[in-house]
């Protein structure tokens, strides 16, 4: 009984052997590899090298694997198989059935696997095997036990990596769409993924530098060539027509509220809605906002003032791109009212820190909003070596925002808020703020899922992105 066992999964070995071979043969000698790579190097940037690297590659894997002929002759194999069959009276499909009804509960159950339940089963099967080859070795099993464990316990998927199933099995009812985020020079496009529960998946992003010579200080110089970089990283992350939300840093913008009884006319025109711009008459637009519930009197309304030249010169470039627009919104305010509505301070302070300027944001929940603008940002601060300096830059704010504050009448709150992409150059995502500032990603303002080893395009210029994912999974969320 036992010979004809053996003799059974020695057939189904050979069968899976050859099964394996002429797979491979076909897939390696097929050049789809080849061809892959070689689009890929195509799409990079074509420095003098990438041309020999392609080339080189390319004529690598363009020559046919060789397996030995012992290996490939089909008389050799099947030689074999009738010896066992005649011999035992067995053939392979005695074991295959078997595997098969095991593959087939599996299929049936795909949907409800996770990550976790994957691995747990894997730590038993190697405690078993070790424990079948401890009589090959000297060594106590419990010592190979405890490093298997080890070594488990660092496949264990974390949780973040649960909610990327989660999302996934989703994908039915999901929007793909196209986020784009322009800070300091640096365009961020990125491709994310969201469902009917408003969760985040982000599924690939592109980080490039943009020379002032297409984007000055103020707006966009030069918009066609703008506009087909743009469309280059939409086809790079394969967002055809997908709908688009751009979003601005807050230092392009200026927030304050009013009272509606304090205005003439809702208009960029009343006087009073002039006084508070940080541009001259003809160069300002307004977008005014209410953000009182009152059904009678006084309104408090949100203005938001641009610089027109700016907002006109990104539409321009909007209209070039010819994609489905969801809108062109700042960063901070959407931020704000998200934050507001978990804090448990009646008054919150938040601050948008970039390269060369800090935004300040103070404010109450569905209430009164003003922004400040420090004239400095990161730049200064920013060491791999030494801490203090981040340390001065948070000092320097926090005098700063004491300052702000001598002008109204609220107190200095437990908590204030940070984002920006500033933060990623100033702080390693796992080193905490001082003093009273705290990280906005750590309220959990939005449910998103952000894992680069998944991502298929993940092309970064900046060291850390983290607070800039974050940033951008809340304000899509709260768009949409």
């Amino acid at each position: 009984m036992s010979n004809n066992k053996f003799a059974t999964k020695f057939l189904y070995a050979i069968e899976k052997f050859e099964n394996l071979y002429k797979h491979l043969n076909n897939r390696l000698n097929a050049n789809k590899v080849s061809k892959k790579i070689s689009s890929l190097l195509h799409n990079k940037i074509n420095f003098s090298n990438i041309k020999i690297l392609r080339e080189q590659t390319a004529s690598i894997l363009n020559k046919e694997i060789k397996f030995p002929n012992w290996l490939t002759a089909d008389s050799f194999s099947k030689g074999i198989r009738l010896l066992i069959k005649n011999k035992f009276g067995v053939s392979s499909q005695d074991l295959n059935y078997k595997k098969q009804s095991t593959v087939n509960n599996i299929k049936t159950n795909k949907n409800k696997l996770a990550f976790s339940s994957i691995l747990q089963p894997i730590s038993f099967k190697l405690k078993d095997r070790l424990k079948s080859l401890n009589k090959y070795f000297n060594t106590k099993y419990t010592n190979y036990e405890s490093y298997v464990q080890k070594v488990v316990s660092k496949l264990k998927v974390k949780d973040i990596n649960k909610k990327v199933l989660k999302i996934n099995q989703d994908e039915k009812n999901s929007q793909v769409i196209a986020v784009a985020y322009y800070s300091d020079h640096i365009l961020t496009v990125v491709k994310v993924s969201i469902n009917k529960n408003n969760q985040v998946l982000v599924k690939g992003i592109v980080e490039i530098p943009i020379p002032g010579h297409l984007i000055g200080d103020n707006h966009v110089e030069n918009k066609e060539e703008l506009a087909d970089i743009t469309l280059d990283l939409f086809n790079l992350l394969k967002l055809e027509k997908s709908p688009l939300l751009l979003i601005l840093s807050s230092s392009f913008f200026k927030i304050h509220t009013f009272n509606s009884s304090d205005l003439k006319q809702i208009s960029n025109t009343d006087l009073e809605v002039q006084s508070k711009s940080p541009y001259l008459p003809e160069d300002t637009f307004v977008e005014f906002l209410s953000m009182s519930k009152r059904s009678s009197g006084s309104k408090l309304l949100r203005a938001i003032y641009a610089k027109r030249k700016l907002i006109e010169s990104w539409t321009d470039t909007l209209e070039i791109l010819d994609y489905p627009i969801i809108g062109l919104v700042p960063s901070a305010p959407h931020i704000f009212d998200s934050l507001t509505n978990k804090n448990p301070d009646k008054f919150t302070i938040l601050i948008d820190i970039e390269i060369t300027s800090t935004s300040v944001f103070l404010g109450e929940k569905e209430g009164k909003l003003v922004s400040h603008k420090l004239p400095f940002g990161c730049c200064l601060y920013i060491s791999e070596t030494s801490e203090e300096l981040c340390k001065n830059y948070f000092a320097r704010v926090f005098n700063s925002i004491k300052i702000i504050l001598s002008e109204y009448d609220n107190e200095l709150p437990a908590n204030i808020y940070v984002i920006g992409q500033g933060l990623d150059k100033l702080l390693k995502i796992d080193m905490p703020l001082p003093g009273r500032f705290k990280r906005v990603s750590e309220m959990g303002l939005s449910d998103y899922s952000y894992y680069p080893k998944r991502m298929e395009i993940h092309e970064l210029v900046s060291k850390s992105i983290e607070s800039t994912i974050d940033t951008l999974s809340c304000i899509t969320s709260s768009c949409l």
